[in-house]
């Protein structure tokens, strides 16, 4: 059998691996990386290569009865390699069929071969010659510890929540066992429900892709404003050879302050009233926290739909407030309206020093439905142009579009210059059932060439009692009547060129009645000239007889 025609000297270096001090029967290895290796190729893993060097010398064949050409002499498979370190060559190594794995003495990398070129192979032949080994090269298992942290959510209130649950997880990731391992779990200024000793575990250890899991219940604490926390752990230990191995995990968590720690609230004694009640407004300024609230400022403010009964500006000034301490206060208001949907009252607001910082807060906002009859009050006129003399016709309308029926009257008012031609301006006292309406109309005449700005027409009505007497007075809008001059006056033209003298400059025109929403031209500001039927007709046959004369001549 053809042997390795080759002297090998294996040496490693003096010093480099130290002498075992550890068992050896422990070690565990990582898997392998492995390959095909022809002279001159290589194989890595990690800082680790190695380099096929040589082979078996070529030998002479011969083709078989099977027409394949294998050597005449059996040749037996190996291969040299050349061990490198970073680069550095550290080792010769010589794998057989039967040498089995070279591993170094620390036993940090074994190298294995693990499959040959078979002895009566064609590739041994020297016009064939290409023979390969599969070698193998693994390194030394180590663990590989990862630590978390977590909790059941990232955000919790200091009103609503109570306690934070964290959970700390260690696993080995690693290709071998973590012995010793001591996992510790820091949490701030957050404070620990029950004893100290769910912060530290230690496990004697912990397999390659095993896992161990501890929880601790933290108290979530009573903050004034917003803060983060963050929980940290760390895990270490040990391998066989008693090499250190660590890891860091952290989670962060958001704590917002309580709600009601300081509070102000507003309340009205009655969600649901009639137009003529009186209720009671009660605020309440509460410090349910541990520190003193100072110089508060307590402000509140009313629906604009209510007026004030009770005699107090709506803004308080208290000097403080203990830890456990509230101020009631109370004042009355009585409604000027009715909303079958509900006045919405605005909130109240407090302000407040702790501990030399600002804050402020608010109160909801109360909803109040008043019942109640609603008077609407409207007044028109069917033109909003008119001649001196002329008649305009104003009509006024109301309508109770509110819940209740209501007892009332209706008074309209005449501005000077202006008489009335026929109708009433007044309703006297009726029952106006809700959702309904009453109209009346009258005829007024335009005495004075100034615009007229009509009165409001007042409707007078009372509450829910029909025995009581007038609460409230709405009125209408203001209509506004236009007033022109029926003649116009336009000065004569006193030049002497009779050539450019109009001879019609002197003739009135007549204006005539304006229809409703529409613009004339202002009156003249000259006097008035009476306007005869026909006036213009007999000038012009006038004027045409004079000069038909003056041809003649």
């Amino acid at each position: 059998m053809k042997r390795f025609a080759v002297i090998l000297i294996i040496l490693w270096s003096a010093g480099y691996f130290p002498a075992a001090a550890f068992n050896t029967n422990e070690i565990e290895w990582a898997p392998a990386v492995g390959g095909t290796l022809y002279r001159g190729d290589t194989l890595t893993n990690g800082q680790y290569t190695v380099k096929a060097i040589q082979f078996p010398s070529p030998v002479q064949g011969y083709k078989n009865l099977k027409g394949e050409i294998v050597p005449d002499t059996p040749v037996d498979p190996m291969v040299y390699l050349e061990l490198y370190r970073n680069g550095n060559i550290i080792k010769e190594v010589l794998l057989s069929m039967k040498s089995g794995a070279e591993i170094d003495p620390d036993y940090e990398i074994m190298i294995s071969g693990t499959g040959f070129l078979p002895e009566n192979s064609t590739e041994w032949v020297q016009e064939y010659y290409k023979p390969w080994a599969k070698v193998a090269i693994s390194l030394r298992g180590k663990p590989k510890l990862d630590v978390t942290v977590s909790t059941e959510k990232t955000s919790y209130n200091s009103s609503s929540d109570h306690v934070i649950t964290a959970s700390v997880n260690v696993i080995n990731k690693g290709d071998a066992v973590a012995k010793n391992v001591d996992v510790t779990l820091n949490v701030g200024n957050l404070k620990l429900m029950g004893d100290t000793t769910g912060l530290h575990q230690v496990y004697t250890e912990l397999k390659k892709g095993e896992s161990k899991s501890s929880k601790v219940v933290l108290l979530v604490p009573d903050l004034l404003d917003q803060k983060s926390y963050s929980l940290n752990a760390d895990a270490k230990g040990i391998d066989i050879k008693d090499l250190e191995y660590k890891s860091t995990g952290n989670t962060s968590i958001t704590v917002a302050p309580k709600q009601n720690y300081f509070s102000v609230s507003k309340g009205i004694s009655k969600n649901r009233i009639y137009l003529n009640d009186i209720i009671t407004v009660r605020l309440s300024i509460a410090n349910s926290g541990t520190h003193d609230m100072n110089d508060i400022i307590l402000n509140d403010s009313i629906n604009s739909n209510f007026e004030l009964k009770s005699d107090t500006s709506l803004l308080w000034k208290i000097p403080v407030l203990h830890p456990g301490e509230w101020r009631d206060i109370e004042y009355s208001i009585r409604p000027l309206e009715t909303s079958l949907t509900g006045f919405t009252f605005p909130a109240a607001t407090a302000g407040f020093t702790i501990n030399g910082r600002q804050y402020n807060i608010s109160s909801d906002k109360p909803v109040v439905l008043v019942n109640g009859p609603k008077i609407i009050v409207n007044k028109t006129i069917d033109k909003q142009i008119a001649n001196i003399g002329e008649n305009v016709t104003v009509t006024v309308s109301v309508k109770n579009i509110g819940n209740i029926p209501t007892r009332m009257e209706v008074k309209d008012f005449l501005p000077e210059n202006v008489s009335l031609v026929s109708g009433s301006i007044s309703i006297d006292p009726i029952f106006l059932e809700s959702n309904t309406n009453n109209v009346f109309s009258y005829i007024i005449r335009m005495n004075t060439r100034e615009n007229i700005e009509l009165p409001a027409a007042v409707a007078n009505y009372i509450g829910v009692d029909y025995r009581g007497i007038t609460r409230s007075a709405v009125k209408s809008q203001r209509p506004i009547i236009t007033v022109v001059n029926p003649s116009r006056n336009t000065s004569t033209n006193t030049s002497t060129d009779t050539s450019t003298t109009d001879l019609t400059s002197n003739v009135p025109a007549v204006q005539s009645e304006a229809p409703s929403g529409t613009s004339q031209t202002s009156p003249s500001e000259n006097t008035p000239v009476t306007v005869i039927p026909g006036f213009n007709v007999i000038c012009g046959i006038a004027v045409l007889m004079f000069a038909a004369v003056f041809m003649r001549r």
